[in-house]
């Protein structure tokens, strides 16, 4: 038996592809999500420590000096690496309202965070230091 599919019922599989396709990405999201979830730390260039703290979609940074709330938006099925933005959310005003682009990953079955980004500009696309305009982390889990 064979089917024809006119129009409608193209535009009908190709929606039920697209929302497939979100599910899966949905999932990847929210698995990513869960990795991150709790207190991560990194030493600063002082020596002092930076504490990273992941409840969901939200982290909160808080530095020696400073102090943010951000929202943080994963897409763990980007190629060639998975991308992160931070939207700053509540900051000192130099920062507040700005959204970081970045790369990340997960080292040491999960319990390093390496990421990537640029306080403003287009995302990385390496996993390096470059002066202050690309800050390259490696945060470990706090145990």
């Amino acid at each position: 038996m064979v089917f024809e599919l006119g129009g409608m019922g193209l535009v009908l599989a190709g929606m039920l592809a697209t929302a497939t396709a979100l599910r899966a990405d949905d999932a990847a999201i929210e698995k990513d999500l869960e990795t991150l979830e709790g207190e991560w730390t990194v030493k600063n260039e002082n020596g002092g420590e930076v504490h990273y703290k992941f409840r969901g979609d939200k982290l909160e940074i808080t530095a020696p000096s400073r102090s943010y709330k951000m929202t943080v938006k994963l897409d763990p099925t980007a190629k060639p690496d998975n991308t992160i933005d931070f939207q700053i959310d509540e900051a000192p005003e130099d920062a507040k309202g700005k959204t970081s682009k970045g790369i990340y990953k997960f080292e040491d079955d999960n319990d390093t965070l390496v990421f990537c980004m640029r306080p403003e500009g287009e995302r990385p696309t390496k996993y390096e230091q470059i002066g202050f305009e690309q800050i390259l982390s490696k945060l470990k889990r706090k145990k």
